[in-house]
C-alpha cells in the first residue's frame, strides 16, 4: 500500500497567497502555518453552505461533501450528518453509497444524441488543432474559448437547468 500523501495547503493560514503565485497542493513546505481548529471547522462550513447545501432530506445544514471519504471519492455527492442521507448535488437526486447519480447515464446518452465531448476530449482531438496550443493552452481563460463552444454541453455546470435532467428527476 502506498504512502498518504497530505495536501498542507488546505489547511495553511497562508493559502490565498501561495495559490495567488502558483503554490498549491504541496506536501511538504518550510512555510506552512496550519489554521486553528476553529478557523478549519468554520471556513468548511461556510464553503459546504454554499457548494453543498442543506440536506435534501431533512434540510439540515451539516452537510460536506464526499470528496475525502475514502469509500466514495467523489465531490459531487452529498452527505448529511445528520440523518446520513447521500445525495448528488448537481441534481439533487439521492444515491446509493458506492454508486454514480444516474443522472450520469442521462447526460451520457444526451452527449452521445448530440456530439458533445467532455473536457479531456476537447483537450485532446479539438485543443491541439488551435493556434493558441503548444503542448497545452496558452488562452489566459480557456474556458471561455469559442472554438470549444459546440462541443461543450449548454447545462454543464448547472444541470438543474437542463430539459432532460428535469424529465429524469419528474
Amino acid at each position: 500500500m502506498g504512502d498518504i500523501v497530505v495536501n498542507l495547503c488546505k489547511n495553511c493560514v497562508k493559502s490565498v497567497g501561495c495559490f495567488q503565485k502558483g503554490v498549491f497542493e504541496r506536501d511538504k513546505c518550510s512555510e506552512f502555518r496550519p489554521m486553528s481548529l476553529r478557523d478549519v471547522i468554520e471556513r468548511d462550513r461556510f464553503v459546504n453552505s454554499i457548494l453543498i447545501g442543506p440536506c435534501v432530506e431533512c434540510g439540515s445544514e451539516l452537510t460536506t461533501d464526499c470528496e475525502e471519504d475514502p469509500a466514495i471519492d467523489d465531490p459531487t455527492i452529498g452527505h448529511c450528518l445528520e440523518c446520513h442521507t447521500y445525495w448528488c448535488v448537481e441534481c439533487g437526486s439521492k444515491v446509493e453509497v458506492g454508486k454514480p447519480c444516474l443522472h450520469w447515464e442521462v447526460c451520457d446518452e444526451c452527449s452521445r444524441k448530440h456530439g458533445y465531448l467532455t473536457l479531456e476530449e476537447i483537450m485532446e482531438r479539438i485543443c491541439p488543432r488551435c493556434e493558441h496550443w503548444d503542448k497545452g493552452c496558452k488562452l489566459d481563460d480557456p474556458s471561455g474559448c469559442e472554438k470549444t463552444e459546440g462541443y461543450k454541453c449548454p447545462y454543464e455546470g448547472d444541470v438543474s437547468e437542463c430539459p432532460e435532467i428535469r424529465k429524469f428527476r419528474s
